[in-house]
């Protein structure tokens, strides 16, 4: 019989909640509710359609220290595949993982709870579970970086490049040992946190990290692996279609713009021996929407807005306004109007780009013979200033005279001996 496999990656709960409300019948902000719904989505089809084993390739939260709320949503849903009896196989990715001498995790609860029917992936492994349809083999790892090395007295003296060699080449031996222990006779799945080096890495900012080390995909490239679940990358993509088909789910809901025009959802594969059939479904994701306009030939700055608005905008969306506008004219434009006629999108953000004026510089007045006087310049400057009295003008060019005379007078030793 063949396994079927939900293969979702990356919820992140607790991220993108800067572009949502507060709900304020429940108290909880839209945009995380978006993301339980997101994962509720996946877990119902998991149970409607007799699912085996649900693989979760890492990163259940923003950060290794979640908010109970987090914590509290996040369980409810494993709660409901341990009581369908779906295996449930979390693996722990960088935004779970505390990078303290302790091996605690966001994850490490379930582990003491002692969750029936969930695997949790905290270090290298290869096991054997027993689903409804058969036996399927799985070998795991969690996110793996350098820092476990720098501990260690005999890489001391190591540069980066050299520890994630050492690595590298640590994960590839371990991984060609736990493939010649497979049963051949057995379909077998490999999941992993991490980088590749053929994936094309997503663009959300919220959850970038500076450092992440890129593997090559010919680590998991081996006759008796079926099917490689990823996780990490945010894009959705099969980095290979066959022998084995290795494959990131994605992540599971859209965290800012620069996910705006990826979808999101989960893998559904079916796996036999030597065969492996799988499909991605989307979760119809909140819309992010940007609305761009150059206002600054406009005519009717306000107007010429709300039209390019209301031609893009959609019902619940995200939405970002960016327009340019000259700085005479940014009062021309009403932004109020917009969020008028917006009223039924999630939020609104507006990124005005202000064209600085250039009138001032660009005097008249500022003729070579004046510009060869600081004091005519400095003046031809202050009489064009917008708001100042006729006295305070004459005060100011004033007292101009008097520190330009004594720079003059020290600059050509005119003061006298100190």
């Amino acid at each position: 019989m063949a396994v079927e496999l939900v293969h979702v990656s990356d919820i992140h709960f607790g991220s993108g909640e800067s572009h949502g409300r507060l709900n304020p019948e429940t108290g909880l902000n839209v945009r995380f509710e978006d993301f339980v719904e997101a994962l509720r989505k996946v877990v119902d089809y998991s149970i409607e359609n007799k699912i085996d084993v649900f693989l979760f390739s890492g990163d259940a939260y923003k950060n290794a220290s979640p908010a109970p709320i987090y914590q509290k949503m996040f369980a409810a849903e494993l709660r409901r595949l341990s009581r369908a009896g779906i295996k449930t196989v979390l693996v722990v990715g960088n935004h779970d993982q505390l990078l303290r001498s302790t091996q605690s995790h966001a994850l490490s609860v379930f582990q003491s709870l002692e969750v029936p029917e969930v695997t949790i992936i905290d270090r290298p492994l290869s096991i054997r579970l027993e689903t409804a349809s058969g036996p399927l083999q799985l070998v795991g790892l969690p996110h793996v970086t350098r820092h476990n090395l720098m501990t260690l007295d005999k890489y001391q003296g190591y540069s980066a490049a050299q520890l994630d060699a050492v690595l590298v080449s640590h994960v590839e031996g371990l991984l060609r040992g736990y493939y010649q222990e497979l049963d051949p006779e057995l379909p077998t799945v490999v999941t992993a946190h991490m980088s590749v080096d053929r994936a094309v890495a997503g663009i959300e900012e919220e959850l970038l990290v500076g450092y992440t080390l890129t593997f090559p995909t010919d680590i998991f490239v081996d006759p008796r692996v079926d099917y490689v679940a990823l996780g990490h990358i945010h894009k959705h993509q099969i980095i290979r279609q066959a022998d084995p088909a290795i494959v990131y789910a994605g992540s599971l809901e859209r965290v800012d713009f620069g996910e705006s025009k990826e979808d999101k959802g989960f893998v559904r594969a079916t796996i036999e021996r030597g065969k492996v059939n799988y499909r991605f479904h989307s979760i119809d994701p909140r819309p992010f929407v940007t609305v761009d306009a150059d206002l600054a030939a406009s005519d009717d700055p306000s107007a010429d807005l709300l039209l390019k608005v209301e031609k893009k905008m959609l019902p619940g969306c995200v939405l970002r306004v960016r327009y340019r506008i000259d700085q005479e004219r940014i009062n021309q434009v009403d932004e109020q109007a917009v969020l008028s006629i917006a009223s039924g999108c999630l939020s609104v953000r507006f990124q005005p780009e202000v064209i600085p004026s250039h009138r001032r510089a660009r005097l008249p007045q500022l003729t070579e013979t004046a510009v060869a006087s600081p004091v005519e310049a400095l003046g031809a400057y202050i009489e064009e200033l917008e708001g100042l009295e006729p006295e305070r003008k004459e005060r100011l060019i004033g007292r101009a005279r008097e520190v330009i005379a004594q720079l003059s007078a020290e600059l050509h030793n005119e003061a006298g001996p100190s």
